[in-house]
């Protein structure tokens, strides 16, 4: 690890998406919910910058985010007060909101991109074993992950994803690999 540019308002429970080079932080807690956008640019030994960008429409905590790069990302789920199916888009500057995932929950985790885009686990609450796709307009239910898990590791994309770790309620060392259509432990 190299320690590089510091994002300018300290926040947790946020949400990310996009690369190393152009990377996306956005919501979480300041110690009050927030919509910020920070925008990441930057690679290798190059210490990189943060800039603002637009607001997202619903502040909230422990989103999940998928996207590509900076300029192509999405938002969904969240604490907003309460569990939210809130799902937005960013095209760089701004965020329009698109149509809800068909389960609000919160810690949920997500990969992909912002037109394939995979949303599965979280807390609804009780905790949530569902899992959703995005294709670029609307949310659609598929395969359950085999353990209900909140606020797990995620890698991957919409047809070939990872969920490890998380709470189930208890700390869990489970691995599941989605295939496009089923988990696998």
């Amino acid at each position: 690890w190299t320690e590089v540019a510091n994002i300018p308002t300290a926040t947790a429970n946020n949400g990310g998406a996009g690369t190393q080079s152009l990377g996306l932080a956005f919501a979480g807690r300041t110690p009050g919910l927030t919509g910020a956008t920070y925008e990441f640019t930057g690679a290798g030994a190059d210490i990189g910058a943060f800039s603002t960008g637009g607001n997202m429409n619903t502040a909230r905590t422990y989103p999940a985010g998928a996207g590509a790069s900076s300029d192509s990302a999405l938002v969904f789920g969240g604490d907003s007060g309460s569990i939210t199916a809130a799902t937005e888009k960013y095209n760089g500057s701004t965020w329009t909101e698109v149509n809800d995932l068909n389960t609000a929950r919160g810690q949920l985790a997500g990969v992909g991109t912002q037109t394939a885009a995979l949303a599965f686990g979280g807390e609804a609450p009780p905790i949530s074993a569902d899992t959703e796709s995005f294709n670029g307009t609307s949310w659609t239910e598929l395969n359950n992950l085999n353990t209900a898990r909140q606020v797990m590791g995620a890698a991957g994309t919409s047809t070939s994803g990872l969920a490890f770790g998380g709470e189930a309620p208890g700390n869990v060392a489970i691995t599941e690999s989605w295939n496009g259509t089923s988990w696998t432990e």
